[in-house]
């Protein structure tokens, strides 16, 4: 940031308060912190949202469904702690993707755009299903979309679904950065 040689203080722009981006203190924007704060913030979101929807809302499988069958009460109580567990890492994950966002804001080469950042937070969000798909439902046969031991039509879909969100996020990151490939300018978050 460039001090102002009258007052020693750091020049703000006017309407946001921003640090300001002048010559002296800004030679290359870049919007890669923004795109990965989003991304790490979408990642934790997929997997809460993947959490409270099909695991507590619609109850087609727990994390550890595959592992261990909710059969039983003692098997319902480990899966579903297994869930929180999970829950709390996924909220860890966002909180990070928060502090990535607060550190990004003081940071006067990165352009603030609201597009370009829920772009990057549908990528996260594309990523964490695409890893739930291929690492939890195929390899590790953690659990299935469903309830049962067996990859079933669901487990495609899922991974058909997290392809469409991945081209929708990187589509949207696309359209708001210029022609040229460059950030956008000067916007609002």
């Amino acid at each position: 940031m460039a001090e102002s040689q009258d007052t020693g203080r750091f020049e703000r722009h006017e309407e946001t308060g921003r640090p300001a981006r002048t010559a002296a203190n800004v030679e290359e924007t870049t919007d890669r912190p923004l795109l990965r704060a989003g991304a790490v913030l979408g990642f934790g979101l997929g997997g809460l949202v993947d959490v409270l929807i099909f695991h507590l809302v619609l109850r087609t499988h727990h994390l550890i469904s595959g592992w261990v069958p909710p059969t039983t009460p003692q098997a319902l109580q480990l899966n579903l702690l297994a869930d929180g567990a999970f829950s709390l890492l996924m909220l860890a994950i966002m909180a990070v993707g928060f502090g990535m966002l607060w550190k990004t804001a003081e940071r006067p080469e990165v352009p603030w755009s609201a597009g370009l950042y829920a772009g990057a937070v549908v990528v996260g969000m594309a990523i964490f299903n695409l890893y739930d798909g291929i690492v939890d439902h195929y390899i590790l046969e953690m659990h299935h979309v469903t309830q049962g031991l067996q990859p079933d039509v669901f487990d495609l879909l899922w991974l058909v679904g997290s392809v469409v969100l991945l081209v929708a996020g990187l589509l949207v990151v696309r359209a708001e950065r210029k022609e040229d490939g460059t950030p956008p300018g000067d916007g609002q978050l």
